[in-house]
């Protein structure tokens, strides 16, 4: 991924040929409202100003405070973030929804809204309807196609607490392993050398997960897993290798699900460590932070915020706090 042009603005620390950004670099480059929105200018407006209402370029005229825009056709008043994952966010907020970017992508297991809050110095709800705005378009990356790759691991883990590590007035009657009933299961594909694609599901039935793998997988393609009875729906489609692990066996040759497991390991310390708990509505933008941020594990940290970033500038729909809590 080639480096954002933002970061010809930021002194440069080259190790290993790659630019390291640091967190203090990054807010003294970002620490004002009117270099963040020289920076949204720089990509939104590339190719020239235009209006975010009624797409004209024809004219666009410039109030002398530099932060408001008026469309010459439709006549609409407008600012740089209309239509953007900052809209109707007030401007002086600027710089912390670009720390909030920088420190979504920053930390392998991402941040909290609690501990995001207590960085920026905003309240923790406040810090999470920032944080679910940019997971909103990490969720809609626009993953072209089905995995089309040799070997493909699949597997699902459950996310919950022990039910005896509860108040004894707050366990559930007859929960025990694999209950769905106050679990939630998360069934993941990991393709060798490519992408990551997480799914919550309503159980590790077969009937729930062969759905998910026939969205995400080629019909044909190799598929690697371990012995769990529900993935015998998918041999009539795919190519399955299994390791056995109810026998002991968890490589054989090329066949290892060690790979899909690792993530399955990532997506329980976030949910305990980081998170400690999440609800049902939100648990799907969760997994897709999760495989964002696997996806962009081994590219420059510049790159993956810019990448960020430019997302959510594309005009893509943006989430309305009652949206979020209904």
């Amino acid at each position: 991924m080639t480096i954002p042009e933002w970061c010809s603005i930021i002194p440069q620390l080259k190790t290993d040929g790659i630019i390291a950004v640091t967190l203090s670099e990054f807010a003294q480059a970002f620490g004002t409202v009117e270099a963040c929105l020289k920076h949204l200018e720089s990509i939104r407006w590339k190719d020239g100003a235009y209006c975010p209402h009624c797409g004209s370029a024809r004219k666009i005229h410039h109030y002398s405070d530099g932060r408001r825009h008026k469309c010459a056709d439709c006549r609409h008043v407008f600012r740089l973030t209309t239509g953007t994952i900052f809209s109707d966010s007030p401007l002086k907020l600027l710089p912390k929804w670009f720390m909030t970017i920088y420190l979504e992508t920053a930390h392998s297991k991402g941040i909290s809204s609690v501990q995001l809050g207590k960085h920026l110095n905003v309240t923790q709800k406040t810090a999470w309807f920032m944080r679910q705005r940019i997971r909103n378009v990490i969720g809609k990356d626009g993953s072209a196609g089905k995995m089309l790759g040799r070997d493909v691991g699949i597997d699902e883990t459950y996310l919950g607490g022990k039910e005896r590590n509860k108040h004894a007035s707050k366990r559930a009657a007859g929960v025990r392993g694999r209950s769905t009933k106050t679990k939630s299961v998360a069934f993941s594909m990991r393709e060798c050398g490519g992408e990551v694609r997480a799914h919550k599901v309503l159980s590790s039935k077969g009937e729930d997960i062969a759905p998910a793998v026939a969205e995400n997988v080629a019909f044909g393609s190799q598929i690697h897993a371990d012995d769990c009875c529900s993935y015998g729906a998918l041999e009539s489609f795919y190519a399955m290798d299994c390791a056995n692990h109810s026998q002991g066996e968890y490589v054989r040759e090329n066949v290892c699900v060690n790979s899909i497991e690792g993530v399955l390991a990532r997506t329980r310390r976030v949910y305990a460590g980081t998170h400690h708990w999440w609800s049902e509505k939100h648990s799907q933008k969760h997994l897709d932070a999760i495989c964002y941020r696997l996806d962009q594990s081994g590219n420059a940290k510049e790159g993956v915020v810019g990448d960020l970033m430019a997302r959510g500038l594309t005009g893509q729909e943006w989430l309305e706090y009652k949206e979020l809590t209904t």
